[in-house]
């Protein structure tokens, strides 16, 4: 059974079959920011964090109806499929879902999120980051100041972040 709170943040992370590189193109990383927004304008949601990667996207977003996320990962991914026609089918294979509960877990979400490019070699520091078009790492740091988003990024030690800074 699939269970869903209501007015809740999720965290979703979606990797492709075997972990391979499907969005190496900024083609394609573009078609999926662009799906990005077309949901967040269908669904009236703002994403609160979101990177794409070569094998994977990340996103977090606040929802008053829980069992939507079903709706919209299934509108990404199905859309996705389509425009890759060569990719193998099924072309998803992990489908992770979170809920952030508190405040800490809120943080350490956007700051996972954020870093993930530098993670996954995309960025080689920080400074990167801001030229990394495929996650809104700048509309965080409008929000949060450039010093604010690198310390929450800072804080999550799974990215080695602590290596570049």
């Amino acid at each position: 059974m699939e269970f869903y709170l209501d007015n809740n943040y999720f965290f979703i992370t979606c990797r492709t079959i075997d972990g391979r590189d499907y969005f190496l193109e900024n083609e394609i990383r573009g078609y999926i920011l662009d799906l990005f927004k077309k949901i967040e304008q269908n669904f009236s949601v703002k994403f609160c964090a979101y990177s794409i990667l070569l094998n994977h996207y990340h996103f977090l977003l606040y929802l008053q109806k829980g069992k939507e996320i079903h709706e919209i990962i299934h509108k990404i991914n199905g859309n996705i499929s389509y425009y890759l026609k060569d990719a193998p089918k099924p072309l998803w294979d992990i489908y992770h879902n979170s809920n952030a509960f508190n405040e800490d877990s809120f943080y350490k979400i956007i700051g996972y999120i954020a870093g993930n490019p530098f993670k996954h070699g995309l960025v080689k520091d920080i400074e990167d980051l801001k030229n990394y078009r495929f996650s809104n790492y700048n509309e965080l740091a409008d929000k949060y100041g450039y010093d604010g988003i690198n310390e929450i990024i800072s804080n999550v030690h799974r990215l080695n972040w602590e290596l570049k800074l």
